[in-house]
């Protein structure tokens, strides 16, 4: 068999093992990998056999790696990538929009509107006379006006449709950029870094990248990329439960050697030989087969239960609305009036506002009219008509009622303030984190990289018997001292050195620690990857955070070998009983010389340095070690080498950024795997550690739960922390009520990462294991990022209760107006196309204006929600009632009284068709600007209500931007172009409804008079507003929630304080 790699100007073939023969054919790898059978991979010569039939070598890798030879690869095996289902487009968004049921109870009703109002037309049935009021039967109160243009009927219908059009058309861009920055975040998220061998040395690359052929290497945490077959390992185990469920990890060797791709290495390392990828790989038939649903976050769900509860209030209202206006339409069907025309009664039109007598005149004089009742006139086309308009008015209040705007305005803020947060080294996996994220009481940090800067050195060390404050040169020890030391750090290590970084940097592949302590021996004059290839290594002993120590096992001649080993200083200190000396001579390590040793780890430990305790032992059967779980043990005759004092500097934005954390009521905790010492002058210096205690993990371990609860109340730092630790301090801390947000890095630390209410994993240092389990991860590993997240959470709170406010107020004006105009008889004073227009303000428009304020730094000046804590404070109920009873009353003074002061320059007489203009029966009507008879298209006095009304709103918005005391409304407005953008849009299409496109929106052109007086109705919001400030908030239990007002506790920052936090953030 020959494999044949294709390069721009060359083609190379290879010549194969006959064992290998048809190996690297396709269906032979699907063969192979779907039977996972050992004998196949036998039959086909091995895994070195496999190896070489796909152009590569077990120890090397790919023999050719240009970009030419990866594409031929990636066309003949496929690509590392997973075949997605394709995003909807905006026209399945748009129809799955207009499958709501309200909006087709709307295209129905449009629907029929529109067939009555044509037959009107062609039949010239006439039109309706305008509706009156219950106590009053005269010209002066009429709702609505005479129209003489029979049709004009079916507009309304007409707007409803195109209102309803442009509804779904605003839903379905929504929908549809929402889901364009779900797809970001998944490729984000889906963007690994996998270590490979290439062309004999290692590289990182992409997931994507990964083709069949390649040599992976594995460690404790990685997520595996591809399918392939196990070349060598070291006590591997691998979490198989995303393929079969089972939660147990499933050991690998030689006779297991299949490994499948999204399973996770739990415990040991490993190479192995990729020979399937992307949909050619288990995980990738599976994924094919998934079309999973994002579930709603709490903060959704939350606000779908109060969309839910206020859409039965407006079901309520509606009904209230319809059955009031068939009432009063039944009644009014009995009374007299005049009707008149050449045909049938049927065919005849009602005289509006005749009284008996001057009927009588009419018909003396026509001898066409006739005093009837409009039950024995009855029109089936008008009053048909009349009956439609009732059912599209109540639907339309139940359109908005419905606060589905809710929801929208979650996403609009989540997947903005996703956006932003990823600018902020934030990458969030898990929705629901980013809303939480801002009301966490307490912080769990670890300590190194997230507190620290992650770059590590080696500064000070105690090697063969003294303490060295600097590090010593190579010509101060012996050679066999030195080569022991050597050995030692090179071959006990799974990090790599890479690439020169700027700032004299060296890139480090792998552990950082590790990477220290052989940037260590590169100082020394020692080139680690010699050392390490010229042992011959029978099994390595991964670190643990329960052991707190790995070690490599190393064959020698006869039998025998070496244990090396390093981890925690005094646990390598403990078990050596053993030192060698400067000369390289071994010497008892006495309790003189133990105490020495160990008065020097804590006074690099009190420094803020790591100690790494280095070690050997003489092993003389090494098959008997390699059988053992661990090793080595105390009667192994281990030999202390050194301890190094590794510094890693902490972070110099981290003291500010844990002020701001503690002045916000978050409790900062530093945990981490380092010794008390260390851990406690870290502490200190970044101000962690203040009036609080510190403890160590075994302690806190032997303790009752109830005594951890009584520690926890003041514990500020843990020591030598196991994974378990972690567990079990954040299980304590929900007991107690908290809500706990903990970072971790490690396999292990995915069960607390999992407990916890927001799990923070690094970028940098994290395994794939850990950020699986995370809900955010920190891609910079700093913790004052940890702070932007806490900053973005509070935010998007604030965001939904802004809009939550806004909207309230106007569900409630609205639903409060249609229902006292109908049961009054005035009908609903904003018809169904104005209430259409309101609702697309309050959804989508007030969604974007309010849901994208930026965080202010006087949010992390106040106490953080609590777990329980209502949605609608005390200081946004008084707003809402304040708002709501200004709007109504003056929209109810317009409606029942106001119309005449206002009006006073368009008075007609009472008899509308003759008459004096003055005296005691002349009455002032709602007409044109101008003053000259009925208006066409509308009512005057109801376009100036439902002006005024969305002026109030438009004003309205930026009170909403405050929910507390703040006395400026406008402040920080243009650092939000979004909300002036939507508040422009707002003002110039309603200034167009009003003025220009009348006939759509049932609407009047009003004169510049009563534009004035719209124009201060809605701006006396403002001052409304800020009188409202400073009355006492409004305390409303809502069912069984429990309402905790979250008072703001900021204002008592001194000056230079309140500037040193708004230059911080």
């Amino acid at each position: 068999f020959t494999f044949t790699t294709h390069t721009m100007q060359t083609t190379k073939v290879h010549p194969e093992s006959e064992e290998g023969k048809n190996a690297a054919d396709l269906q032979k790898l699907h063969d192979l990998m779907e039977s996972k059978d050992k004998k196949n991979l036998d039959d086909l010569g091995g895994v070195q056999a496999l190896a070489q039939s796909l152009d590569s070598d077990i120890e090397g890798g790919l023999r050719s790696c240009t970009e030419d030879d990866i594409k031929f690869r990636m066309q003949t095996y496929g690509k590392n990538e997973m075949e997605r289902k394709p995003p909807p487009t905006i026209l399945a968004l748009f129809l799955e929009a207009m499958q709501d049921t309200t909006i087709i109870i709307l295209l129905f009703a449009a629907a029929v509107s529109i067939v009555f109002g044509v037959v009107i037309c062609v039949v010239h049935l006439g039109s309706a006379c305008p509706r009156q009021p219950l106590w009053k039967v005269d010209d002066s109160h009429a709702t609505e006006t005479e129209e003489e243009q029979n049709c004009i009927e079916w507009i309304e219908g007409l707007a409803v449709l195109v209102a309803c059009f442009i509804v779904g058309s605003v839903t379905a861009v929504n929908n549809y950029n929402k889901e364009q920055q779900f797809r970001k975040l998944q490729a984000k998220q889906d963007d690994l870094l996998i270590t490979v061998w290439r062309g004999g040395g290692v590289a990182q690359v992409s997931v994507a990248d990964v083709v069949v052929g390649d040599v992976v290497q594995l460690d404790t945490g990685s997520k595996i990329p591809a399918d392939g077959v196990l070349i060598k390992s070291s006590d591997l185990k691998v979490d198989e439960s995303s393929l079969t469920g089972e939660s147990v990890p499933v050991g690998k060797s030689q006779d297991k050697p299949f490994l499948l791709s999204g399973c996770s290495v739990v415990e040991g390392d490993a190479r192995y030989l990729v020979t399937a990828v992307g949909e050619r790989s288990e995980w990738g038939k599976i994924l094919s087969e998934l079309d999973t649903e994002r579930p709603d976050t709490p903060l959704q769900v939350k606000l779908a239960l109060v969309a839910e509860n206020v859409g039965k209030l407006g079901l309520f209202v509606a009904l209230a609305t319809f059955i009031s206006q068939m009432i009063i339409w039944l009644v009014s069907m009995n009374n007299k009036a005049c009707f008149h025309g050449t045909g049938g009664n049927l065919t005849k039109t009602e005289k509006c506002f005749a009284a008996q007598a001057e009927c009588e005149a009419w018909g003396a004089l026509h001898a066409n009219a006739t005093w009837t009742s409009k039950y024995d006139n009855f029109n089936a086309g008008v009053e048909l008509n009349k009956v439609i308009g009732f059912f599209i008015d109540s639907v339309t209040i139940i359109v908005v009622a419905i606060p589905e705007g809710l929801p929208l305005a979650v996403t609009i803020s989540l997947a903005y303030s996703v956006q932003r947060m990823q600018k902020d080294m934030n990458l969030v996996r898990v929705m629901a984190a980013c809303e939480t994220m801002g009301g966490a009481t307490n912080i769990c940090s670890d300590k190194t990289g997230t507190l620290t800067e992650n770059m590590m050195t080696v500064a000070q060390g105690y090697f063969a018997g003294r303490f060295w404050p600097q590090i010593p040169a190579k010509s101060d020890f012996s050679d066999r001292y030195f080569d022991s030391l050597a050995r030692a750090i090179a071959i006990n290590s799974r990090a790599e050195l890479g690439k020169e970084l700027p700032n004299d940097r060296t890139e480090v592949i792998g552990n950082k620690t590790e990477g220290a302590m052989l940037m260590f021996l590169r100082t020394l004059e020692v080139d680690y990857r010699k050392v390490r290839g010229a042992a011959d290594v029978a099994k390595m002993f991964p670190f643990s955070s329960a052991k707190k120590k790995m070690s490599a096992l190393v064959r020698a001649v006869g039998g025998e070998g070496l244990l090396f080993t390093k981890g925690a200083s005094e646990i390598i200190t403990e078990l050596c009983g053993q030192y060698m000396a400067q000369d390289g001579s071994v010497l008892a390590l006495d309790e003189g010389m133990r105490r020495d040793v160990l008065d020097h780890i804590s006074a690099m430990a009190g420094e803020g340095l790591r100690t790494i305790g280095v070690a050997y032992s003489a092993v003389p059967d090494v098959e008997a070690v390699q059988r053992l779980e661990d090793a080595p043990s105390k009667d192994m005759g281990v030999v202390l080498l050194g301890i190094v004092g590794i510094r890693d500097p902490p972070r110099k934005e981290v003291p500010e950024a844990v002020r701001r954390c503690q002045k916000a009521g978050i409790t900062v905790r530093m945990i981490t795997g380092d010794n008390l010492l260390t851990a406690k002058s870290i502490a200190k210096e970044i101000g962690i550690l203040t009036t609080g205690s510190a403890i160590e993990g075994p302690e806190f371990r032997r303790q009752s739960p109830e005594e951890q609860k009584e520690t926890l109340k003041t514990m500020q730092v843990m020591a030598r922390c196991s994974p378990q630790d972690k567990l079990t301090m954040v299980r304590r801390l929900k007991e107690m009520g908290e809500v706990v947000a903990v970072t971790g890095d490690g396999t292990n630390d995915a069960p607390a990462l999992k407990e916890a209410d927001v799990g923070l994993s690094m970028g940098i240092t994290g395994t794939p294991v850990a950020q699986e389990a995370s809900d955010i991860v920190i891609m910079d590993d700093n913790f004052s990022s940890i702070v932007k997240s806490v900053l973005w959470g509070r935010s998007v709170y604030d965001n939904i209760r802004r809009f939550l406010q806004f909207q309230l107020t106007v569900n409630i004006v609205a639903l409060v107006l249609c229902l006292v105009g109908a049961i009054t008889g005035f009908g609903t004073p904003l018809k169904a196309i104005q209430l259409l227009w309101i609702n697309l303000i309050m959804d989508t428009l007030a969604a974007l204006a309010l849901a994208t304020e930026l965080p202010t730094p006087d949010m992390l000046s106040r106490k953080p929600y609590g777990r329980n804590d209502s949605l609608v404070n005390g200081h946004m109920w008084r707003n809402i009632f304040l708002h709501s009873a200004y709007q109504i009353f003056f929209c109810l003074g317009i409606l029942y009284g106001v119309p005449k002061p206002i009006q006073l320059h368009d008075c007609v007489p009472s008899g509308a068709y003759g008459g004096p203009i003055s005296g005691p029966n002349a009455q002032c009507m709602p007409l044109r600007p101008d003053g000259s008879g009925w208006v066409a298209y509308g009512n005057y006095r109801d376009t100036i209500i439902y002006n005024a009304f969305v002026w109030a709103q438009i004003f309205n918005e930026f009170n909403s931007r405050k929910i507390y005391n703040e006395l400026n409304p406008f402040d920080g407005v243009v650092t939000n172009p979004m909300f002036l953008g939507v508040i422009f849009v707002s003002s110039v299409m309603q200034m167009i409804t009003v003025q220009f496109i009348p006939s759509g929106f049932d609407t009047v052109p009003l004169d510049g008079d009563d534009w004035a007086i719209c124009l201060l109705l809605g701006l006396g919001s403002i001052p409304i507003g800020l009188v409202g400030r400073f009355l006492p908030p409004i305390n409303i239990e809502l069912g069984t929630a429990k309402t905790v007002d979250c008072e703001v506790e900021a204002a008592a920052e001194e000056p230079a304080e309140a500037a040193a936090a708004a230059a911080a953030a």
